[in-house]
Parts: C-alpha cells; structure tokens; sequence
C-alpha cells in the first residue's frame, strides 16, 4: 500500500511540475517579461538624448515651450504630448531627417549624422511617454 501511496504521489509531483512549467514557458509570458526592461530601457535612454538634444526647443514637458523658443524662434515647436503611436514613424523621420523635409520649418536640424537610427528610436519611446504624461495630468 505505501508503495502504491508513494506511486501516486510522485506523479502527483510530477504532473504539477509539467503544469508549472508549461505555464511558465508560455510565449506571452516570456514575451512580457523580456519586454519590460527593454522598453524601460529605450525610455531611459531616449529621456537622456531628448534632454540634450531636444529639450531646449521642445521643453522639458515636450509641449514646444523651451528656452529656445521663448527666445528666439518665430515659430512654435511642435507640442509632442499631442502625437498619437501611430504617428512614431514621423516622428522618427523628422528627427532624423528634420522638420524641413516633413514640410515644416527648418529650426529642427538633422540629426541623421549626429545619432543612429536606434538612439533615434530611444527618443521616439520617450516622446510616446510624454503623451501618456500629459494625458494623465489632463485628469
């Protein structure tokens, strides 16, 4: 009987274990995990390149208020809590290749030959935040 006892239970274990582990092992699981820190990581990044070369023009809320603009600029720099995802693309492409070759002013530089497309990327994360940052305050 204890033999049998003892049978039971270690397939008891051993079907727990086979249930953890899968449960563990799911794609979407993994996929949330992982994205996390990376996510965190191009926000983080994307604040520090943002502060340097951005901040001046666009302010440090991202609304187009910075020191630059209250000074000397005729034009008023693009309030950034207003971009939707969808519109990620675009942004990078202006960073990148400058308002001027979106149609707009030439007050925001290139900066194509100064960052690569990944820190590109990093500013974009973090101006998606400023979004989400000025929504939350508008409640």
């Amino acid at each position: 009987m204890k033999i049998l006892s003892l049978r039971i239970q270690i397939r008891v274990i051993l079907l727990v274990g086979v249930v953890i582990i899968m449960g563990c092992s799911s794609g979407k699981i993994d996929e949330l995990a992982s994205e996390k820190p990376i996510h965190q990581f191009f926000v983080k990044e994307g604040k520090r390149l943002f502060q340097h070369l951005c901040l001046p023009c666009h302010g440090e809320s991202g609304k187009g208020d910075g020191i630059f603009w209250a000074s000397a600029m005729h034009t008023t720099p693009a309030d950034l809590t207003r971009f939707t995802p969808a519109e990620s693309s675009r942004i990078f492409k202006t960073i990148k290749y400058g308002s001027e070759a979106q149609g707009k002013s030439n007050l925001c530089p290139p900066w194509k030959n100064n960052i690569s497309d990944e820190e590109i990327e990093y500013i974009v994360s973090y101006v998606e935040t400023l979004r989400k940052e000025s929504a939350g305050n508008r409640e």
